[in-house]
């Protein structure tokens, strides 16, 4: 437990410099891209690292379909990866440039408060 302590004050100490650690996140994650793909590539969404949508492609074939539930399925299919993926480079850096991940601070402060032994 006092590792975990000792972790996060040192998570603390490090929030000085937020404000630069900040702007630098936001400035990798508008340059960083992901890409989900369905029906075998017929269908590539792509968003950026902040989880904007930016660009979809849809192959001119699936236009000739007279399937268009078929397409919408594609297209959402595809989103959600795009999306998924997204959070998980977000996460990502946020972990590479603050040297912690919120969400196990955020658990370890919760076990804290309710008396437990934090596992993180």
């Amino acid at each position: 437990m006092f590792d975990q302590v000792r972790q996060m004050k040192d998570a603390f100490s490090q929030l000085g410099n937020m404000q630069e650690k900040q702007a630098e996140l936001q400035k990798r994650l508008a340059q960083l891209h992901v890409i989900g793909s369905a029906g075998a590539g017929m269908v590539e969404v792509t968003a950026s690292g902040e989880g904007n949508i930016t660009d979809i492609k849809i192959n001119p074939i699936m236009f000739k379909a007279d399937d268009s539930k078929m397409l919408e399925d594609l297209i959402l299919s595809a989103t959600n990866e795009a999306l998924r993926k997204s959070k998980e480079t977000m996460a990502h850096e946020v972990k590479n440039i603050l040297g912690f991940n919120p969400k196990d601070m955020e658990s370890m402060l919760n076990q804290m408060n309710q008396g437990g032994n934090p596992s993180v």
